[in-house]
Order: C-alpha cells, then sequence, then structure tokens
C-alpha cells in the first residue's frame, strides 16, 4: 500500500518539504482521508495550532450551533466546510482561531420530537392543555433529554470532514450561563428602549393553544371548500345625495367581517361605477374595471352603464359603513377607504376588507393608517357568548350565519363555495386562524438605514447578492418578533405589572432576580 508523504529535499522538495506525491491511485480517497485524519488524531494537531498561535490576535468563532436532536444531513457538510475556509484562513495569517463549539438546545424543533415520542408511546395528540396536564417540568425534562439524541452523529461528522471544533467547553442554549447572558442583551435592550410589546399576526392553532413556525404550518395544508363572499357596503354620502353608491369587496372569510374596520384599494388600478340599465337609477356599485367580467359576467356591458372611472386614490380617505355593529370601536380610525399597493385585480373585487387583528397584511396596514383593532375572539377561536347571533361560537362554523344575517340586511351580492388550500394543525388537523397575538419585539428597524449604507460598502461576490436577496432582506426589514408561547426555551425576563401594564422592568442577570 502506498503511503502519502511529502517528497525530502533530497527528492526534489525544499527544506521544508512542502512537495507533495500524486495520490496513489491503487487507494480509494475515503482510504486516504481516513489515514491522514487518523495522523493528525495521533499528533493532537488541532491543539498544537492553538497552543503555537496562543497571544496572537484573536479571531473569535463561535460555530451556529445546531440542533443535535436531529441527525447531520449533506447540506451541513456543505455549511461547515465554507464555516472551515474562514477559520483555516485566519489561523494562517497569525491569529489564534479557538473555534468554540455550541449546541442549540431550546425551541421548537425539539418539543416537536418530544411530542411526536408522546403520541408515538402514549396516543396522545399533546394540545397546550395536555401538557400542562403531563407536567411541564416533567415535559421540559423530556425535551432536555431528547437534545442529546445525535450528539456523537454531530461530533463524528465534525471529526470526518475535517472541520475543527473545540468540544471540551461547548456553549449549550439551555444552560444558565448561556440563559444569562441572553437576559443581559434583553435588559439592555429593553433600557435602551428597543425591546418593546405590540402584535404580530401568527398562524395560531386554538385547539392546541399555540402558534406555528412556517415549518409545520407547510406541513398542514388541505384543499378544503370555503365561503366566497361578495358584500355590497354603502359609501357615506353628504347631505342631499340621491344615488346610492356602493363598494363591493371580496372575501373568503366572512367571520373576519365583524372586525372590519376598513377597505383597502390600489391607489394605481382603474376602478369604475356601474349603473344597472334597466333597474333604479338610484343606485350604483364600484370595482376594479379588470374585474367587472368575473364578477358580473362577461355580458356585463349588455346589462350595466358606466357612470363613471377613476384611479383607487380618488376614492382614498371615503367612509363606508361597516356591514356588522356588534363589536365597539375604541381607539383608531375606521370604516375608512386606504391605498395599499398588495390589493391587486388578479381576484376578487380589487376592493379587500380589513381586519387587522385576523391578517399579516391588515396588521401593518393598520399600523401605517392609524386603524382600530377589533379582536372579539378568544384564544378557543370563538365569538364571545354575548356576541349577537354567533356569540360562544367557533370562527369557521359562524360563516354560515354571518351570511345569512349579511342577506337579511340586503349587503350579501352574491356568495359561493370556493375551492383552495388552507393550512390546518399538523398535529389535530384543525384549521388555523391568522391571530394577532401580544409579541415582544427587538426595533431592528431603528438601525436599518445605518445597515444599508454599511451593506453598500461590502465588497459582494457575485455582486447580487449584496443588492439581491441580502439587500432585499435589509430594505424589507421589520422589527423581530422574539417571545414564544411554548415550555422550552430562555424565560423572558421581563415582569409586567398586574394592575399597570405600562409597568414593567427587565432583570439583566440572576444577582438582579
Amino acid at each position: 500500500m502506498t503511503p502519502v508523504r511529502p517528497v525530502p529535499a533530497a527528492a526534489g522538495g525544499d527544506e521544508k518539504g512542502r512537495r507533495f506525491r500524486l495520490l496513489p491511485t491503487d487507494r480509494s480517497p475515503d482510504e486516504l482521508e481516513k489515514e491522514m485524519l487518523a495522523r493528525w488524531k495521533e499528533e493532537n494537531l488541532f491543539q498544537q495550532t492553538l497552543a503555537q498561535s496562543e497571544g496572537k490576535p484573536e479571531f473569535v468563532f463561535f460555530e451556529g450551533p445546531p440542533t443535535a436532536n436531529g441527525r447531520p444531513g449533506i447540506h451541513h457538510v456543505f455549511s461547515r466546510t465554507v464555516k472551515d475556509l474562514f477559520c483555516r484562513y485566519r489561523a494562517m495569517r497569525g491569529n489564534h482561531v479557538a473555534r468554540k463549539a455550541g449546541w442549540d438546545t431550546h425551541g421548537l424543533p425539539v418539543e416537536i420530537e418530544v411530542e411526536k415520542k408522546i403520541e408515538k408511546d402514549f396516543g396522545i395528540r399533546t394540545a397546550k392543555d395536555q401538557i400542562e396536564a403531563i407536567g411541564v417540568e416533567r415535559f421540559n425534562e423530556m425535551c432536555r433529554e431528547s437534545v442529546w439524541r445525535y450528539r456523537t452523529d454531530w461530533e463524528e461528522l465534525s471529526e470526518r470532514i475535517g472541520y475543527w471544533l473545540d468540544y471540551s467547553d461547548p456553549y449549550v442554549t439551555y444552560s444558565n450561563n448561556y440563559i444569562e447572558s441572553v437576559w443581559w442583551a434583553l435588559a439592555t435592550m429593553f433600557r435602551g428602549g428597543r425591546l418593546y410589546r405590540g402584535h404580530k399576526v401568527l398562524p395560531y392553532c386554538a385547539r392546541c393553544g399555540t402558534t406555528l413556525s412556517s415549518h409545520e404550518v407547510a406541513q398542514g395544508y388541505k384543499d378544503v371548500k370555503d365561503p366566497s363572499a361578495y358584500v355590497a357596503l354603502d359609501l357615506v354620502e353628504g347631505k342631499g345625495a340621491k344615488t346610492r353608491r356602493r363598494i363591493l369587496l371580496w372575501t373568503t372569510t366572512p367571520w373576519t367581517l365583524v372586525s372590519n374596520v376598513a377597505l383597502a384599494v390600489n391607489p394605481a388600478l382603474e376602478y369604475v361605477e356601474l349603473r344597472k340599465r334597466k333597474a333604479d337609477a338610484g343606485e350604483t356599485v364600484i370595482l376594479a374595471l379588470a374585474r367587472t367580467p368575473a364578477v358580473l359576467g362577461d355580458d356585463f356591458a349588455g346589462r350595466w352603464e358606466t357612470v363613471g372611472s377613476f384611479r383607487g386614490s380618488d376614492l382614498v380617505g371615503k367612509h363606508y359603513k361597516r356591514p356588522l355593529d356588534w363589536v365597539e370601536y375604541k381607539e383608531g380610525k375606521h370604516e375608512m377607504i386606504i391605498g395599499e399597493s398588495f390589493v391587486s385585480a388578479d381576484e376578487g373585487t380589487g376592493v379587500v376588507h380589513m381586519a387587522p387583528a385576523f391578517g399579516a397584511d391588515d396588521y401593518a396596514a393598520g399600523q401605517r393608517n392609524g386603524l382600530a383593532f377589533l379582536q372579539p375572539v378568544n384564544l378557543r377561536g370563538e365569538f364571545p357568548t354575548d356576541m349577537p347571533l354567533v356569540g360562544g361560537m367557533f370562527v369557521k362554523e359562524a360563516d354560515a350565519v354571518i351570511l345569512e344575517e349579511l342577506k337579511r340586511r340586503g349587503l350579501l351580492w352574491k356568495s359561493t363555495l370556493h375551492e383552495h388550500a388552507y393550512p390546518h394543525c399538523w398535529r389535530c388537523e384543525t384549521p388555523l386562524l391568522y391571530y394577532a397575538r401580544t409579541s415582544w419585539f427587538i426595533r431592528t428597524t431603528e438601525f436599518k438605514d445605518a445597515m444599508l449604507v454599511r451593506n453598500s460598502r461590502v465588497d459582494w461576490h457575485p455582486a447580487e447578492t449584496g443588492s439581491g436577496r441580502f439587500g432585499e432582506w435589509l430594505t424589507n426589514n421589520i422589527d423581530w418578533a422574539v417571545s414564544r408561547d411554548r415550555y422550552w426555551g430562555t424565560p423572558l425576563p421581563i415582569w409586567v405589572c398586574d394592575r399597570n401594564d405600562a409597568h414593567a422592568e427587565a432583570v439583566g442577570g440572576y444577582a438582579e432576580l
């Protein structure tokens, strides 16, 4: 078997033996790599390099930690190879590069694995209340045990691909020391006004009582038939107006009409106002020009005449009468038309009904326009028991009742069934609700402009990475929602007064606690 050794100086190498033979053809790459790794291990080479560079300028490297309750994959080989290039380059430039290993031991991936185990072993699909019945302490113990399941696999992968990491003193995200460092960071941001409480619309399972990540949502889409309702609402006109002008909206979630606070149009789209040719001349309807054939029929021109046409910007600022008045408005603007670029003429009527409590676009538009916020639905997905007609009902079951009430009020233009893919909970198959939950946010937008300037100074290769994916991410940056309604994670160190939630205190360490 041909060994792989440097060519000595007598055979043409330099005085340091820095010429190598061609790889022997009678041995496999796998065999050669293992021989090299064995030599590195025998020589304790990684530790030698650290000792040799001791006292030199530090290049600080903390491994982006994997979650060790899942097996490594080929994509981890690629990412670790890239990271290793930077560490080796810096070491060759004379830096001391300690390469601290880490383990990500908190979070949803760990909880999901434990929930799957509970279901497999005991036949229980774990909703939030069932976890509490098992005991949060016991559940967290199971999470703690689960996180180390594939630790050996990860360490062996690192060694096999020649990725040097110091596993002797790793940082572990569930350790008290690590948690305290997170507390310090959060308390520092809170005291600087950069950690605040707000709302974020998240996919939520009312049965399990928890929000779902995008990863979980992707597991539960089903094709369903939901109501497709066209609703005609009256514009508020001045005194003496002789024509009843109505604006036509479309929704597949009639239950959210209870929380309607605004209508949105696209300022750049063209809208038309139409009147039936053989009907009361005192009534008109408004919708996007491009949607008239789909909504009124291909032969609409023979049955309707155009009263006027205008851009959506001409509708912005007008007021209308909401469809259902079961919830009292408090703070914020309401029953007004706003302009939003996300409104399209691809479906519906070109007019979108806005309920900021139940949609990400709606919530963002509500924040931009100072809209009211109505959320009359509890965490079980039910309307209040004292609400007319739908009191105590699960929201999706209330659709039919609400449509019947709209028909009684003369507001329902037409209603059909619309088949589409809708997300369901992967655990229990309950339809998910897009629900505004109270969350804590880090004010990353405060640094948006500065980060864009810094990004423009980076010499990106390829250049389109900086202007494309990374640049777009910075441009579209929104404040970071850091809190979760979960059990296995770092406790948020914010104490809020029960009597006045404006009074809150952040704890930055165990000594303060």
